[in-house]
């Protein structure tokens, strides 16, 4: 009698291997997938209880809509899942499950090795900005800024034109953003708004800034004052720093053009780039001239340049300097405090005077 039950125990061992093994996958899993040409595919699949999947893929920065897909999948007795209506020789068709992490495999059903191996590992914790909506509002934010004991955090929408300021208790104050007023006696901004919800007054001071429990350093000194509602203004003071290409918003002077120096004895021309208003507005060595901007990632697309028509002997070195930027697209860097725009054409480098 031993043996008999001895087999049918091993069976049943074999069986609760195999159905371990062939186990469906389910619920939703996120990852940020390498692309080529953009800064990440973020990628979510979501796996239903009746073998059938969902699909979205979100080319980061590209001026398109997430792509969508839906079919049926299968799980094979070594555990493979492939998305059965994808063709064989279609990326993101086949994963292994291991630990609620799900890999993604190549196009011969194998893991991807090298250094971008770890992209392809999805989990289901969903990310940070990771929507598309959520990713554009956050771009929109020009400005941050965080404070300690109190905990409170303050960021500028540039875009839709809004204040946010946050305790950590989730008490917030949303304000519309007016204009900036620059004091006399400080290299500094501020800001100052009242709603029904309460006011904002904020300042902000060209100053290097270290965190009082991170030791992170920020470019600007940070001081609120706040009242929520009904309540008392409160003082906070913190640290902060404008975001990615909201540094170009200021006001430069040319130093070269394609490595040749401007002439010390005529004025340079300048460009003073207003990320609120997507204008740029500046001098080209003779005349006055304006122009829309629009900003993507780390190059800035100026449109056809306005100017007076005014007659200088400088002209010639104006007409170099506009057909280097009329309707141009240019890649924008900083080095040692001097911004740099540069494409297969034209280099120009601009110091800071503001």
């Amino acid at each position: 009698m031993k043996h008999p039950i001895f087999i049918l125990l091993v069976s049943i061992f074999i069986i609760s291997c195999n159905q371990s093994k062939m186990e469906s996958p389910n619920g939703t899993y996120y990852g940020t997938l390498p692309c080529a040409d953009c800064p990440g595919i973020n990628y979510t699949i979501t796996f239903e209880k009746d073998s059938t999947y969902s699909e979205t893929q979100f080319y980061q920065d590209r001026n398109i809509d997430p792509l969508k897909h839906s079919g049926s999948f299968t799980v094979s007795e070594d555990g493979t899942i492939t998305l059965t209506d994808k063709k064989d020789t279609e990326g993101m068709r086949q994963f292994n499950l291991k630990n609620d992490t799900l890999q993604m495999l190549d196009l011969s059903g194998k893991r991807v090795k090298g250094d971008l191996s770890d992209m392809y590992l999805l989990t289901k914790n969903k990310p940070e900005n990771f929507s598309k909506k959520a990713i554009e509002e956050n771009k929109a934010i020009g400005f941050k800024a965080t404070g300690n004991e109190p905990f409170w955090s303050f960021e500028i929408d540039f875009a839709n034109k809004k204040m946010k300021f946050k305790t950590m208790e989730g008490d917030s104050i949303v304000t519309p953003l007016n204009n900036p007023v620059k004091p006399q006696d400080i290299d500094a901004v501020s800001y100052r708004a009242q709603t029904e919800s309460g006011a904002l007054n904020i300042m902000i001071i060209r100053d290097e800034c270290t965190d009082s429990m991170s030791g992170e350093k920020s470019g600007y000194k940070v001081r609120a004052s706040v009242q929520m509602g009904d309540g008392e203004m409160k003082d906070y003071m913190g640290c902060g720093d404008y975001k990615g290409d909201y540094r170009l918003h200021n006001l430069w002077v040319l130093e070269s053009l394609d490595g040749k120096p401007m002439d010390s004895k005529s004025k340079a021309p300048n460009l003073e780039f207003n990320l609120v208003e997507n204008k740029m507005y500046g001098f080209g060595g003779c005349n006055r001239i304006n122009s829309n901007i629009e900003t993507i990632n780390d190059s800035i697309e100026i449109g056809s340049v306005i100017s007076t028509k005014m007659a200088c002997p400088n002209l010639d070195t104006e007409k170099l300097f506009l057909d280097a930027i009329s309707e141009k697209t240019l890649n924008f860097s900083f080095s040692e405090g001097k911004l740099i725009l540069k494409n297969d054409s034209n280099t120009l480098i601009f110091k800071n005077v503001d």
